[in-house]
């Protein structure tokens, strides 16, 4: 009998092939629930966004992780390698002094750090919006600093910012690879694999732009990469054809809240 257990308790704890990424065994494809909190840092009544626009970054959120976003501008080569990582997100229920459940707003001339605002960072998505030249994550649930920064301007504009910040919180890499981002640097330099099947390699972000203009167009000018075209609709690349998760970065995010935010997925029954 407790070989037998034994057995069973290495079957539940070990990944299955799925297509091309292992897919963990204890994944039983429910959609997994996420709370949020959004932390408003600002100097002014520009930088101090309106609930409406942080409820409609929510919203876009929520289109793109359940696979229901906008995809006319997917290119044809892609649809098959499109995944639903099937997640939900939500404002979490608690209450500040000032803004509504969810969403806490802080002057900048009281603000200290993050880490003092912090809520459960383990299990919960905590979105720093303030004014800021990039948008980045911390990412690893083992720390304490563990949160997205998102500037004020781009929320609420439909350009992804929030998604793409979400996907590196739940573990992804750039498509582009896993250093760094988008500068001379990377793209020289930088390591071109994400450690996910079914994305090809790239050097380098598509296009540093995240609206369509004429000097960016879409599909982008930069479109090929040596042997193929690049990956220029994925979430994680950069530029404004933004529109889908694979089927591998869609298991990777799931296996990465089993294995380091199981209660998510526990309570997610």
């Amino acid at each position: 009998m407790k070989n037998y257990l034994l057995f069973v308790a290495i079957i539940l704890q070990t990944p299955f092939l799925l297509g091309q990424q292992l897919k963990n065994a204890l994944d039983d494809g429910r959609k997994i629930k996420i709370p949020v909190v959004f932390h408003v840092i600002f100097s002014n009544e520009k930088e101090n966004v309106s609930d409406s626009l942080i409820l409609s970054e929510l919203k876009d959120l929520n289109l793109d992780f359940v696979q229901k976003n906008d995809m006319i501008l997917l290119d044809h080569d892609f649809q098959n390698l499109v995944g639903n990582p099937n997640l939900e997100f939500y404002l979490l229920n608690t209450s500040f002094q000032t803004g509504k459940g969810g969403i806490q707003r802080i002057s900048s001339k009281k603000f200290k750090n993050r880490n003092e605002l912090l809520i459960d960072p383990t299990n919960c998505l905590n979105v720093f919006i303030a004014r800021q030249g990039n948008n980045t994550p911390t990412i690893g649930a083992e720390n304490g600093e563990n949160w997205v920064n998102l500037n004020y301007k781009d929320v609420g504009t439909n350009g992804h910012a929030l998604t793409h910040e979400t996907g590196h919180w739940l573990g992804l890499y750039h498509i582009f690879g896993q250093v760094g981002n988008s500068s001379l640097w990377n793209k020289v330099f930088g390591n071109s694999d994400d450690l996910i099947d079914d994305t090809p390699k790239q050097k380098g972000a598509t296009a540093i732009c995240y609206e369509i203009k004429k000097d960016c167009p879409c599909p982008p000018k930069n479109i090929n990469y040596k042997n193929h075209k690049r990956l220029y609709n994925n979430f994680m690349d950069y530029n404004p054809c933004r529109c889908m998760f694979t089927i591998g970065q869609s298991i990777q995010m799931r296996n990465k809240i089993i294995e380091n935010r199981r209660k998510l997925f526990d309570n997610s029954k």
